[in-house]
């Protein structure tokens, strides 16, 4: 009877145990990470994201906690919430991308439809729409491709300032960026390559009139002219 109500008790355990942890993905940066959840749905992190969700406890917690940037290929039929510190994302069958860095929220949806709740407000896009919320403002668009750029070493911009795109250069490449120049209010659209760290650099500093100082493999230095 001892053995038996130690061993029940060992079960018992060890069920909240595995109930209870967290199992973390990282995509460290310059890397990319996919992994598939315990329903097959599909899951690409972008370079400096991490999700984490409970593994063991995924019928019963069908939630996951995102810093950064993520593509989804959600199983058909199959249903979670994706959070974050911005908004969050109601999911059903679905292919769709969300990043969340800095204050900016924003949302694609590639196929099917999600439900974006971001502070009081509740939003459903479907297939060819992209959402973005920064600072209490809201814009929506129309996508044409089929799944998110970066997933094929592009980079995309839409008027963006010099640090935003040189935050993304750091966490695409693993390298430290340093301006070394006076602000520039020019912004930039356009797309760079995250394989191709030199030809990345030579846009930025045509466009923005800079010229490399210091290049190594871990830190590089931007300067005026």
């Amino acid at each position: 009877m001892k053995i038996a109500a130690i061993f029940i008790v060992l079960l018992a355990l060890t069920f909240v145990f595995r109930t209870s942890i967290t199992s973390t993905e990282v995509a460290e940066n310059g890397k990319k990470t996919t992994f598939s959840l315990p329903d097959n749905s599909e899951i690409v992190l972008n370079s400096g994201s991490q999700i984490q969700y409970k593994k063991w406890d995924w019928n019963n917690n069908r939630k996951l906690d995102l810093d950064g940037e993520a593509y989804f290929k959600v199983a058909h039929g199959k249903k979670f919430e994706v959070a974050t510190k911005l908004g969050t994302v109601a999911v059903l069958g679905t292919q769709f991308n969300v990043k969340a860095r800095n204050e900016q929220f924003d949302v694609s949806c590639y196929e099917g439809s999600v439900k974006i709740t971001y502070k009081n407000q509740e939003v459903v896009i479907t297939k060819g729409t992209s959402v973005t919320f920064e600072n209490d403002s809201f814009d929506q668009k129309t996508i044409k491709v089929s799944k998110p750029e970066w997933t094929n070493n592009e980079i995309v911009f839409n008027k963006e300032k010099l640090q935003t795109i040189v935050d993304e250069l750091e966490r695409q490449y693993s390298v430290k960026i340093i301006l070394n120049c006076k602000d520039n209010p020019q912004l930039f659209s356009g797309t760079l390559p995250s394989d191709n760290r030199k030809a990345a650099l030579d846009i930025v500093t045509s466009i923005f009139h800079l010229k490399i100082s210091t290049l190594d493999a871990d830190k590089i230095i931007l300067a005026d002219f």
